[in-house]
């Protein structure tokens, strides 16, 4: 690892600058002069195109800070370099080969072989490839060859995001899966990210595979930003704000967002609300950086009914200012006055909701034709689908009538 902490930072394969931290724990990342000729877009939406370095007291740049890995992953990390857990910058130097998006980090002075528990088979296939994911969820990335699932190894970049399943949180694998064939019923004009549960090579349970949404069949690699870094949040702020913030952003750019996304994102709240999703929060949400027409949302990902467990009860984010609010609290008045802070008109609120009233059968039969999921476990998520629309959704038209 270089010792005065620093690293090469690429945009796809092309150099793009240098990040460093300075130490005192400044860190500084300054575009390379040939990349700021090129064509080549910046990238981050909080770090502009510009000769002068871009300045962040004490820790990284919201941007990069966001690429970090979390939970699990960044534990094994710490652990492989003997370093605490809250050393950011050496943990994403170390493992910034593979990360969301389009840009890397490469150390030029890269560490050898790191400390690796080969008693533990799961350790061994997360740390091998150098790659830092976020979530708190277990998982590494993965490579699909013909059927079979393997862990990416060094040099190479993941096609896949395999989960593992998590002690803490029992059927939270299953789980997911059958909340993101619902929502895809929901959402059924919207792009959802693809996957399946299979076993993965090395790993005794079954994983979830995912699809990347950033790479495409032939490996290039497509950028993006969660609503977390487009905000210049650092990653632990990610339960910090309200669902409108994300409308405000689109809004507030209107010369590189399309307007109309707004009403896509609010379906995706509501879905969210639908299926007892309470852990959306603003790093599962993203829009794709694209050169010619700007940024557009991209795909749903990271889609799981948490309120189906009794301690995850409670909205990620805000709704017109008010936190920490319980689910079962959400009311047709609540859901009008999101649609109006997404600058939705009441009447496409209305349209919204029956759409859903049209698909929501789709929606159950989607979760009963899941496979490998236990049938309690879809029972669960039929029973918080009918508490939510029955307490939210379906008296929204009731309530615009009375409002009128």
């Amino acid at each position: 690892m270089a010792t005065n902490l620093w690293g090469n930072v690429y945009y796809k394969d092309t150099f793009a600058g240098i990040l460093s931290q300075e130490a005192g724990g400044r860190c500084v990342f300054t575009y390379d002069e040939g990349y700021l000729q090129s064509s080549l877009p910046a990238i981050s939406y909080t770090l502009p195109l510009r000769a002068e370095p871009h300045l962040s007291e004490y820790r990284l740049h919201p941007f990069f800070d966001n690429l970090c890995a979390e939970g699990w992953l960044k534990n094994a990390q710490a652990r492989a370099l003997s370093l605490r857990r809250d050393d950011r910058f050496p943990l994403l130097l170390a493992f910034g080969t593979d990360l969301a998006g389009a840009v890397s980090i490469i150390d030029p002075d890269p560490a050898g072989d790191i400390k690796i528990d080969h008693d533990d088979s799961e350790n061994i296939a997360a740390l091998s490839a150098r790659a830092s994911l976020c979530g708190v969820q277990p998982k590494m990335g993965a490579i699909k060859e013909g059927r079979v699932f393997r862990p990416v190894g060094r040099g190479e970049r993941a096609t896949h995001i395999a989960k593992l399943p998590s002690p803490a949180v029992p059927d939270i694998l299953g789980l997911e899966y059958i909340t993101t064939q619902a929502c895809a019923a929901l959402l059924k004009e919207d792009s959802v990210v693809e996957m399946t549960l299979a076993p993965l090579q090395g790993v005794s349970e079954r994983s979830l595979l995912v699809k990347r949404f950033d790479r495409t069949e032939n490996g290039e690699r497509i950028h993006f930003e969660e609503f977390n870094q487009l905000l210049g949040n650092r990653s632990e702020d990610k339960y910090e704000g309200c669902y409108e913030h994300m409308a405000d952003f689109i809004i507030q750019n209107g010369d590189i967002c399309l307007r109309a996304e707004c009403d896509t994102l609010f379906r995706r709240v509501m879905a969210c609300i639908l299926t007892g999703n309470t852990d959306a929060h603003l790093k599962n949400f993203a829009m794709e950086h694209h050169t010619e027409s700007g940024l557009r949302l991209a795909p749903c990902y990271d889609l799981v009914a948490a309120a189906c467990y009794p301690q995850y009860q409670t909205l990620a984010l805000g709704i017109s200012g008010t936190e920490n609010m319980r689910i079962g609290r959400i009311d047709p008045k609540n859901m009008i006055r999101l649609g109006k802070l997404f600058g939705l008109p009441d009447r496409a609120v209305m349209l919204a909701v029956s759409d859903f009233a049209s698909r929501l059968d789709k929606a159950h039969s989607a979760v009963d034709a899941s496979k490998g999921v236990g049938q309690d476990i879809k029972d669960k998520l039929h029973q918080q689908m009918e508490r939510r629309w029955n307490g939210t959704f379906d008296s929204t038209g009731t309530y615009l009538s009375k409002k009128q």
